[in-house]
């Protein structure tokens, strides 16, 4: 089976990637992406449905070992702010990591009845953003600020047209960080090619 190079995670926003087929499509074309997005839910407690039982952290680890570069977090508007949060950016980063991974996390759009939750999460993770190596925030909020025509009557959850620019913002997001890890790959290639050779030569010589 082939690793894919990205792994999407979220809730009921990102939910739409799963009823749209085009931002799907967006998305693969431009690397390898497996989406386990869910209604419901949550970064590390069980969601608020039944069908939604495992958590953002359970899934990234229901997937170890088929995800090769960056994990997409789109989940949190089920979620509590305050030390929860804090607590679960934590070990979502700290699992990643492990495995080896990047966290793309994707910020809140701070609108409606979810606007002061969203505004207290995005100022914890523009500060996370500065402190955890592997965590990269996407500010899909000031993105998405002016559209029209993207989102149901809430202006949060996604139709077609905004699923669409979610994948294009997608993919823009992530395209430093693969370029970033590819350039880190080739270099330590390089770098092990020099040292085999350096190896023989040694070895030569000796003899």
């Amino acid at each position: 089976m082939e690793k894919a190079r990205v792994l999407v995670l979220g809730d009921s926003v990102f939910h739409s990637f799963h009823h749209i087929a085009s931002a799907r499509q967006k998305m693969s074309a431009q690397q390898t992406t497996l989406f386990a997005t869910q209604t419901c839910q949550r970064l590390v407690s069980p969601g608020c449905r039944p069908s939604a039982k495992l958590s953002t952290l359970d899934l990234l680890r229901k997937y170890a070992g088929r995800v090769t570069d960056v994990v997409v977090v789109g989940t949190g508007y089920n979620d509590r702010i305050g030390p929860d949060f804090k607590e679960a950016v934590t070990m979502i980063t700290d699992e990643a990591r492990r495995q080896g991974l990047e966290v793309l996390w994707v910020n809140y759009r701070e609108v409606r009845l979810v606007r002061g939750k969203a505004e207290v999460m995005n100022e914890q993770l523009a500060r996370f953003d500065k402190k955890i190596d592997n965590l990269h925030v996407a500010d899909w909020n000031s993105f998405s600020a002016e559209a029209k025509g993207w989102f149901r009557s809430d202006r949060l959850h996604l139709i077609g047209p905004g699923a669409d620019k979610l994948a294009q913002f997608l993919n823009v997001s992530l395209a430093p960080i693969l370029a970033a890890r590819d350039a880190a790959s080739q270099a330590a290639a390089r770098d092990s090619t020099t040292d085999r050779k350096s190896t023989r030569l040694n070895s030569s010589h000796r003899t």
